[in-house]
């Protein structure tokens, strides 16, 4: 990466880029039935060596809600078939990610450091797009190498003109929503948490997308997520086995507000903290949801030459609970499957009900519980040899787009449009070799992971810059939030490097219960030299929200989030069709 000034980039400006949008826009009215598939970069012959991906992205996913990280018997925690994917794969026990979702999606789909992309949460209205038009997404890549490639579930990666979109990024299909969260049967979007609040809000702008229009055909049908599954069925059933496929799944499980089918909250009705509740039914669903899909593709004959990677995109939220969840049944006046009330309990005061004990801290958080998260490798086409394996390599989410491109599809990921742009390279690094048993060190290992400005991790070392303000510097236990967190949460918690700065041995103690910078001051030296050469490197544009957009989601989209830039090319010249086709 070379040193790059915030003045001289804008994720509108070039030549190449403004053509880039006009092309994507020009495609944007087309009927959902006409083919987008781009020609195949390689023979059949080729293609059948190549594994299909299924790729998950699950949110706000605590490190100590999921089965295979219980030291002991804890029967709130149940998570079977991501137990057994673990078992018959590989846990990634330093997968690093963002401690806010934008930057860790962006990152992914970039295959940048944040810092070389975006740290900061951008909502669907960002001028910039929250990833610049001219980086090119991982779909794009993976099309070069034959791949068919869909996208269900949470974006949050930008919707400013068409090319931002999932299908502008190389995904041949999507079912998503754009925003950070929405609600779960009206699709509206999540406007942040609320402060004892006792009725559930009346919907604003409804985030749902299908592909290239709102999706106003399945909008307020039923709970989301069984929507993304029927979407994924779909999509396994349909596909040619001889093509590789690209599916990426990013659960709305289990951001806020927490939503669950009434169904599995019953499963645990012995939990009386409500919040607790909904998100241990929710990632109860999610367990299932994967073991639906993971069996269908068993089913199709797919799952042996099948790559399954999963990661959250940051820690469990430990905020305060902040008032109460709302009860309805189904025979609450107006219930029905278009209300977010009448499905039993909905939590939306304060973000609480995950858990990253032992680590300290969670999402929006530096600390291990906000950036270290549950993440695994499965699938039949893993060596036998590395099955069953827990790897201590360190790796971070930008490190997937070589992977995959490079180790193993084959294709080599350089970004030539993003350095015609004059947009930082790609930082991802091939960790192929290590996850396919070559070898067992991370090429991460001496580079490191400047996370922000102020944050470095390089092997077992992570360094804090002094006087910087940590948040969330406390510990919850087995079972949190609980009755003493409601007036004691881990958000109340900060702690203060000192002048020379923080050093934590993530190693021996990943817990972080020891700062322990005075007994290696030459660690501290090396470290902070490092993280500040590498913040030379830093690049950044500036993120504001655009009023046109709400305004567009009205006159243009009926109601719904759509792209609202660069939309000339929406008005056919011939027909003069007109916007309300989306409607």
């Amino acid at each position: 990466s070379q040193g790059m000034s915030m003045a001289r980039f804008s994720a509108m400006e070039s030549p190449r880029s403004r053509a880039m949008a006009h092309w994507a826009a020009s495609r944007f009215l087309l009927l959902a039935a006409a083919s987008w598939s781009l020609p195949l970069a390689t023979g059949s012959a080729m293609r059948k060596q190549l594994p299909h991906i299924f790729f998950v992205v699950v949110d706000d996913f605590g490190w100590a809600n999921v089965g295979y990280h219980q030291t002991a018997e804890n029967r709130e925690v149940r998570t079977p078939f991501m137990d057994k994917l673990v078992k018959e794969g590989i846990e990634l026990n330093r997968h690093y990610v963002h401690m806010t979702c934008t930057p860790s999606r962006a990152s992914f789909q970039s295959g940048r450091l944040p810092v070389h992309v975006i740290t900061e949460l951008a909502p669907p209205c960002d001028t910039a797009g929250a990833m610049p038009r001219n980086m090119t997404g991982i779909a794009s890549v993976m099309k070069r190498a034959g791949y068919a490639t869909h996208q269900v579930g949470k974006w949050d990666v930008g919707m400013t003109t068409p090319t931002h979109t999932p299908k502008g990024r190389g995904y041949d299909t999507s079912l998503t929503y754009f925003s950070h969260g929405n609600w779960m049967y009206t699709e509206a979007e999540w406007i942040g948490h609320h402060i004892n609040e006792t009725n559930v809000p009346v919907p604003g702008i409804i985030d749902f997308w299908d592909t290239d229009r709102p999706a106003s055909h399945l909008n307020g049908t039923g709970y989301e997520e069984y929507l993304f599954r029927d979407r994924m069925l779909n999509i396994l059933h349909k596909h040619d086995k001889a093509t590789p496929l690209f599916l990426q799944y990013d659960s709305r499980v289990a951001h806020y507000p927490l939503l669950a089918p009434p169904e599995y909250q019953k499963r645990f009705d012995f939990i009386e903290q409500d919040n607790r509740k909904v998100y241990h039914a929710m990632v109860n669903f999610l367990d299932d949801q994967l073991g639906n899909i993971t069996q269908t593709m068993k089913d199709l004959g797919m799952w042996d030459n099948t790559l399954m990677v999963l990661s959250s995109d940051n820690g469990g939220y430990v905020k305060a609970i902040n008032g109460p969840c709302n009860t309805t049944d189904e025979d609450f006046p107006g219930a029905g499957p278009d209300t977010d009330y009448g499905h039993s309990t909905v939590c939306y005061n304060g973000e609480a009900g995950a858990n990253n004990f032992p680590l300290r801290g969670g999402k929006y958080s530096n600390f291990e519980g906000g950036i270290r998260v549950n993440a695994f490798v499965s699938g039949g086409f893993l060596p036998a040899a590395v099955r069953g394996t827990k790897l201590d390599g360190v790796m971070h989410i930008a490190d997937w787009y070589r992977t995959l491109a490079q180790g193993v599809a084959g294709v080599d990921p350089t970004d030539s449009t993003a350095a015609e742009s004059g947009l930082p390279p790609i930082d991802s690094l091939d960790m192929w070799p290590m996850l396919s048993g070559a070898n067992m060190t991370s090429p991460r290992e001496e580079i490191g992971i400047l996370f922000t400005e102020d944050l470095f991790v390089r092997g077992r070392w992570k360094y804090v810059r002094g006087g910087t303000n940590m948040a969330e510097a406390a510990w919850g236990g087995p079972q949190y939030p609980n009755a003493s967190s409601v007036a004691d949460p881990i958000e109340a918690y900060h702690f203060k490097c000192k002048k020379m700065g923080c050093l934590f041995d993530v190693v021996a103690d990943p817990t972080e219960r020891h700062e322990v910078s005075e007994a290696n001051p030459d660690v501290v030296a090396s470290m902070k030299a490092e993280m500040e050469r590498q913040v030379e490197e830093i690049w950044a544009v500036k993120h504001q929200p655009d009023p046109a957009c709400e305004a567009a989601a009205y006159s243009i989209y009926g109601g719904f989030y759509g792209p609202w830039k660069e939309l000339e090319t929406l008005v056919d010249r011939d027909t003069q069709v007109t916007a309300e086709l989306f409607v």
